[in-house]
């Protein structure tokens, strides 16, 4: 069934009922109708999302919907100092399900799972690193005898990284076939160096890590990392590529607003149309001539996708709701897993004062310098590899400094809960925290829908953090190789030590058994959910084809981080802008070539 001439009937009486008929609406009613329809439908203005809609609406034949759940951003989560990640009311704040092998001693025995709930996404609120991930993590999606995922091969994703990209550090682009300029979204290095960074980068120096460009496939590096800033102001996609084209009239953005249920056909197997509540329990209806693209995340997704009857058949019968299509949506839940705990102090620190910070906010507002045009500690990171000949890093070891008040911080024990609470922006630190950050972990979790309130209530995230005994190995390995730089003569001179963190419960233990207890009991998800809505050649083991088409049903796709079957080692936020740069072109192609018919070509 496609929306023609005859749209008006059948939305009316999806929307009104049988008495409502052609004869008795008004001019009105039939104005509502023609606004709530679209060529194409975005679920979600996160970081896929954004990038859609600016490249969709660039044709202006095309009318273009974005629905989003958070509203939009201010300019404070714009300060490269400001730590977005902790504030809540733009972070969908879900937690993972318990169990008996990780998170143990967080609240509730479980992990916060942090996304952005904002128009950007978690671009406004993740770390800002610009990293791809490896060769070899992309060339592992390629399915042998598959055509289709020739197509996700390295060297073929490297035209959709650098379309968007526009790199301002010229020693970096100097390797044009990783880089360019140009783009919408800016990525560069900060400027601002502390003498702390300048000793750990020296301290992994004597290691044997040399300071490289960590997105040309080298195995091992410490980095100063490159962000996505622009005049030392954070750049979300949504102010990278949605703010300007904002103005465009056949660009429609609504925030505040939850998509509940896709509308799809029985009979045909198409989707028409999305409800979506602009307040609880008040829906509005949205229909799509072309095409609907959920960008709402690896969790989201699932939600959205289950309450719609898509999704495994027997879990969906839990909830009585009827199975168009039998997939395993929210199968394959992957996210990368930190630890608490390994924290570094320094023998002098120069306190902060309240009227310095905010001195240093004016600054900021002013002129975009100072401390805060700066992420501190936080700049650096090193790339190890742990296990041989896997040609790429197993771990990140990432620095984050935060500043632990005085009168929490008098050189006695402190718990891993104080040393982990942020309390100053990020330019200002007394306490360095080394997270190793497993880049692709074995562990492969699940989502299903809220056993007492599936509409509204949170998902169920079985994550199964550290299920797996190789994940938790890797990290005790790289904790070891961390407390290797205590040796270094970088770190015996700026006199470096261990910080006096409380290891309880795990204080009567030592060496690897202790590391082994305290990621057991201190686990922290990074917040990069991935592969719930994985790509795949056939509906049993995947939900979407190689082209983002879901198995077994018209005119709807999935373009964002659920798509991707397994963890590249980096973060997702460049991943996620090429899947999307990819997803735009092909569906400019799908229609251009196909104009007056859905082309269903799986």
């Amino acid at each position: 069934m496609f929306l023609g001439n005859f749209i008006f009937i059948i939305c009316i009486w999806t929307v009104k009922g049988d008495l409502f008929s052609k004869a008795t609406r008004s001019r009105d009613d039939e104005k509502d109708i023609r606004n709530s329809v679209y060529d194409f439908i975005i679920v979600g203005g996160g970081t896929a999302g954004c990038v859609l809609a600016n490249r969709l609406s660039a044709n202006q034949d095309w009318k273009i919907l974005v629905l989003e759940a958070g509203e939009d951003e201010s300019i404070d989560y714009d300060i490269p100092g400001v730590p977005t990640k902790d504030f809540r009311p733009i972070l969908w704040n879900y937690r993972t399900d318990r169990n008996g092998f990780s998170c143990l001693s967080r609240p509730g025995g479980s992990c916060e799972v942090k996304t952005g709930k904002v128009l950007g996404g978690s671009s406004v609120t993740n770390d800002m690193k610009y990293t791809r991930g490896y060769k070899k993590d992309y060339d592992a999606w390629h399915t042998n005898g598959e055509m289709g995922s020739l197509e996700w091969k390295f060297e073929n994703l490297l035209e959709y990284f650098k379309a968007s990209e526009d790199n301002g550090d010229y020693d970096v682009l100097m390797n044009s076939f990783y880089h360019a300029r140009g783009g919408e979204m800016h990525v560069q290095k900060f400027k601002y160096t502390d003498r702390v960074m300048e000793v750990f980068l020296g301290a992994f120096a004597e290691l044997g890590l040399r300071t490289m460009d960590i997105n040309t496939n080298i195995v091992e590096a410490v980095v100063n990392n490159q962000f996505t800033i622009f005049n030392n102001t954070r750049q979300s996609t949504n102010s990278a590529f949605l703010k300007p084209v904002r103005h465009r009239k056949n660009l429609t953005v609504k925030t505040g607003v939850t998509v509940t249920k896709i509308m799809i056909d029985p009979q045909e197997k198409i989707v028409e149309g999305v409800w979506y509540e602009i307040e609880k329990g008040k829906e509005q209806p949205a229909y799509a001539k072309r095409e609907i693209i959920l960008t709402a995340g690896a969790i989201n997704n699932v939600k959205l996708l289950h309450l719609s009857g898509i999704g495994p058949r027997e879990e969906l019968a839990k909830y009585n709701i009827t199975t168009f299509i039998d997939l395993p949506v929210g199968y394959n839940y992957q996210d990368q897993v930190t630890t608490g705990g390994l924290a570094f102090t320094m023998s002098e620190v120069k306190p902060v004062s309240e009227s310095e910070v905010i001195e240093d906010f004016k600054t900021w507002f002013q002129s975009r310098n100072g401390p805060l045009a700066s992420r501190g500690i936080n700049q650096i990171s090193a790339f190890i590899q742990l296990f041989e000949n896997k040609a790429a890093p197993d771990v990140e070891l990432a620095l984050e400094g935060n500043y632990v008040r005085s009168d929490k911080f008098m050189l006695t024990n402190i718990s891993i809960h104080t040393a982990e609470e942020t309390n100053m922006p990020l330019a200002y630190y007394n306490l360095i925290l080394l997270n190793p950050v497993l880049l692709k972990p074995k562990s492969i979790g699940r989502i299903t829908l809220n056993k007492r309130n599936p509409k509204y209530g949170r998902p169920v995230i079985q994550a199964n953090l550290l299920k797996e005994s190789q994940d938790l190995d890797a990290i005790v390995d790289s904790i070891d190789v961390a407390l290797q730089l205590l040796n270094t003569n970088e770190m015996k001179r700026a006199e470096i030590k261990l910080a006096p963190i409380d290891m309880f419960p795990c204080d009567k233990l030592h060496n690897r058994d202790q590391w082994n207890c305290i990621a057991r009991h201190y686990t922290k998800a990074i917040g990069n959910p991935i592969g719930t809505c994985r790509m795949g050649y056939n509906s049993t083991n995947s939900v979407v084809t190689f082209n983002f088409r879901v198995h077994g049903i018209e005119r709807l796709r999935i373009m964002d981080a659920s798509v991707m079957p397994t963890h590249v080692r980096g973060g997702i936020y460049a991943p996620t802008v090429m899947i999307a740069e990819k997803g735009a072109k092909l569906i400019l192609k799908d229609w251009q070539e196909n104009k007056s018919r859905y082309p269903s070509g799986r």
